[in-house]
């Protein structure tokens, strides 16, 4: 019997994705990922749900007891940033050597995962990059100001710094997580940039963007976009 190396081995990785109060959409976005961690057999589905009110946490874990490689963890609400973050921790203390990264509101087409995976030998991290982005016309400014906010403090020129459509090396995540501002509502921003700065090829890989119905609160927006500008301010000063 030919023995099988590890160079043999197929590759795994975990998919962290935070949720909240998106019942409406969740089954939808976890199915459609199912296929991809059966053609990877040993990678994971782990979700984060900050507490929400709705079914969602039921639904999760209907779908957990179908399917062993979907975990949940259940934590206290506070805000996206946090969750994120608590998921990249997980995920640096799993097996994989591959972290990616999604939202759960099936904004995007999982099967456009492939895109990135082919360029995982290349780089640390990768990104997608919105194509057609399909979202209301105040986030696509505030994203707009972003990049020129990136563009003028560290001289980087990033499309979509942002997006939660990304795949990540492991030891990359855990060396610049210590980095990133513990309170930010935007982790990977953060992430990009110290990536950009390192010179890693970000890619850029347009991704399928499509539009979901969900409640847009301008007010919020602003201020997590506020808030966003003065972290970026004080990392180009402090942490850079």
């Amino acid at each position: 019997m030919k023995r099988i190396t590890k160079s043999h081995e197929k590759e795994t990785f975990i998919l962290v994705m935070p949720t909240h109060n998106e019942e409406k959409n969740i089954e939808v976005t976890i199915s459609s990922w199912i296929p991809i961690i059966e053609n990877h057999p040993g990678s994971e589905i782990l979700i984060i749900d900050g507490n929400s009110t709705d079914n969602t946490r039921l639904i999760i874990n209907k779908l957990s007891r179908k399917y062993k490689f979907v975990k949940l963890i259940h934590k206290t609400r506070e805000g996206y940033g946090k969750d994120l973050m608590h998921g990249y921790k997980n995920a640096i203390a799993s097996k994989h050597e591959w972290i990616f990264q999604t939202d759960s509101d099936g904004h995007f087409e999982a099967k456009d995962f492939y895109k990135l995976w082919k360029k995982r030998k290349s780089s640390s991290l990768i990104i997608g990059r919105r194509f057609k982005r399909k979202d209301v016309k105040i986030r696509i400014l505030l994203a707009s100001l972003i990049e020129l906010w990136i563009q003028v403090l560290f001289n980087r020129r990033i499309k979509d710094s942002n997006i939660p459509f990304r795949l990540i090396r492991r030891s990359f995540l855990k060396r610049s997580l210590n980095r990133i501002p513990p309170s930010t509502i935007a982790p990977n921003i953060f992430l990009t940039i110290i990536a950009s700065r390192q010179g890693h090829n970000l890619h850029h890989i347009p991704v399928t963007h499509k539009s979901i119905k969900n409640g847009n609160n301008n007010s919020r927006l602003f201020k997590g976009a506020l808030k966003g500008f003065v972290e970026l301010l004080l990392f180009a000063i402090f942490k850079i």
